[in-house]
């Protein structure tokens, strides 16, 4: 090895040799077969500059042994093939290793007990909420995604206002319903002219009777105080200014 702890590939001929092994470029031409089928063959080494690692084949199992993973990865047979395919088309240089490798406890325990992949764990959707929130999360938390432009900030956390109870506006609303429940419910001309009733008098005649429209009035049935017209007419007013207020307050 060099001063880096490199092995070139001489050395790593010689160490294969001592075991009856050799390796083959699988660019090479009489490894047609081997390049058109991968599954063929029974370990595999890759070198791309100063790093190699080893594809290798333990009972009927393929297993990547790389020093850059935690330990050996499992892989399928289909992966095996588009792996080698996309080495191959990052520079990598692949090697066929030829001959009979030496039998180890790997190769007997895998073939009378294969390993299990573990389940994939299934991620649900997050919802439309979750999404909003975990958006509005990393664009307020100062992460290193800062290409966010300042508005995108700002409807991010309206948006998020806007889903939280708000007190004031409910108020609003709610006067707003009333204000226009009660102008649906009284007419113009009763504005400006007195509601007459008529009572039978004790000689049988019917008597009219003026009804106050000023002021709150009282119903017989219920005791309830109904505003008068003036009354609603200036709880519009005030919340129409109000509403105007929050308009030219939110412009700001």
């Amino acid at each position: 090895m060099n001063d880096s702890g490199f092995f070139s590939i001489q050395v790593i001929e010689k160490a294969l040799d001592a075991f009856s092994l050799k390796l083959t470029n699988i660019e090479n031409p009489v490894m047609a077969d081997y390049k058109m089928n991968p599954l063929t063959a029974r370990a595999y080494v890759c070198n791309l500059r100063e790093h190699w690692f080893v594809l290798r084949k333990f009972g009927s199992q393929w297993f990547e042994l790389n020093s850059i993973n935690n330990g050996p990865r499992l892989l399928s047979d289909t992966f095996v093939t588009e792996f080698l395919h996309q080495l191959s088309a990052e520079g990598y240089t692949i090697f066929v290793v030829q001959g009979i490798l030496p039998s180890s406890y790997a190769d007997e325990l895998i073939s009378l007990c294969p390993v299990v992949p573990p389940p994939k764990k299934e991620q649900k959707e997050p919802n439309m909420v979750q999404k909003f929130f975990n958006s509005v999360g990393r664009r307020l938390g100062g992460s290193a995604e800062n290409s966010d432009n300042r508005e995108e900030r700002d409807l991010a956390i309206a948006m998020a206002m806007s889903m939280e109870p708000n007190r004031e506006q409910s108020e609003e609303e709610e006067q707003l319903k009333r204000a226009i429940a009660m102008s649906l419910g009284n007419s113009t001309s009763s504005e400006t002219e007195p509601l007459k009733s008529s009572k039978a008098s004790e000689d049988g005649k019917p008597e009219l009777i003026e009804t106050p429209i000023l002021g709150n009035t009282k119903t017989p049935e219920t005791g309830s105080t109904t505003p008068s017209p003036e009354q609603q007419r200036r709880d519009r007013e005030k919340f129409l200014a109000r509403l105007e207020q929050k308009k030219n307050e939110e412009r700001k």
